[in-house]
């Protein structure tokens, strides 16, 4: 859902060079008509704004310019080529993405997430670390507080314990998932690479490498992740600390990234 108060920023790695697209992560170009220059010249000032002046230096109908500027905007965003900045309050958007998805309710349809990449530093293997935590913090921190506000409901009943259980499982959660993709930027130390949400999903894209790269990269992050928590699990299980069992018990379920059940494992598998 974009508003006409909202802009669009070309992402990072993203440029446009005589008449075409370059994406520098991907290492790959595209062509541009005079609209669609048009419209990326016009990056940073409201939407709203940029459909009147291409209504105008089109010659178009306002309802055609705004249906034909969106449906290019979405294109890219889905592509991970722009960013679209959001305007207003996040309570205001939240009560307009639930009055859409009401109104898509009937036909089964739910709004059509927005995707955000950002910057990833991959030259050197403690760079490509730091930077993608940075850039994950913000999802880690929602999902450490969703896993949670989740396990609470049913550790409630267990008193101050289950809660303090609780707190840990969302704590472990959100690292887990953290680590999980500074593990990916961390693997790809030296690949122009960058990190993309979409919805639920959280990905690193990255430029083209060997086969046995590739897999590797797949593989290595959830298994690194797993392997932590095997050990929190096993050492927690050893020295009677159940606590931090519990904490393992979140990163150890990164193994089942590496099946065809994750996107890591399809990957692995040349899926």
């Amino acid at each position: 859902m974009i508003g006409a108060r909202d802009t669009i920023t070309l992402a990072p790695g993203v440029s446009v060079r005589a008449g075409r697209l370059e994406d520098r992560v991907r290492s790959e170009s595209w062509p541009l008509n005079a609209s669609a220059v048009f419209v990326l010249e016009r990056a940073g000032r409201p939407l709203g704004e940029t459909v009147s002046a291409f209504a105008k230096a089109f010659q178009l109908p306002f309802e055609r310019a705004r249906e034909d500027v969106l449906r290019f905007v979405w294109e890219l965003n889905g592509l991970a080529l722009v960013n679209v900045e959001r305007s207003g309050s996040r309570i205001r958007r939240v009560r307009e993405w639930l009055a859409l998805a009401a109104r898509l309710a009937p036909a089964g349809a739910v709004p059509a997430a927005v995707t955000r990449r950002r910057a990833l530093d991959t030259r050197s293997t403690g760079r490509a670390l730091v930077s993608c935590l940075v850039a994950v913090s913000s999802r880690v921190a929602a999902v450490a507080g969703i896993a949670a506000a989740l396990t609470a409901q049913v550790a409630v009943a267990a008193g101050p314990s289950g809660l303090g259980a609780a707190l840990v499982v969302g704590a472990s959660t959100g690292l887990g998932l953290g680590l999980h993709e500074a593990a990916h930027a961390a693997l790809l130390h030296g690949v122009p690479s960058a990190l993309v949400t979409r919805g639920r999903r959280t990905s690193v894209l990255h430029a083209a490498v060997p086969p046995t790269r590739r897999m590797i990269v797949a593989v290595g992050a959830p298994l690194g992740v797993a392997l932590i928590g095997i050990l929190a699990v096993g050492t927690g299980s050893f020295a009677a600390l159940p606590l931090l069992v519990v904490a393992g018990c979140p990163l150890t379920a990164h193994a089942l990234a590496l099946t065809v059940v994750g996107g890591d494992g399809r990957v692995a598998c040349g899926l």
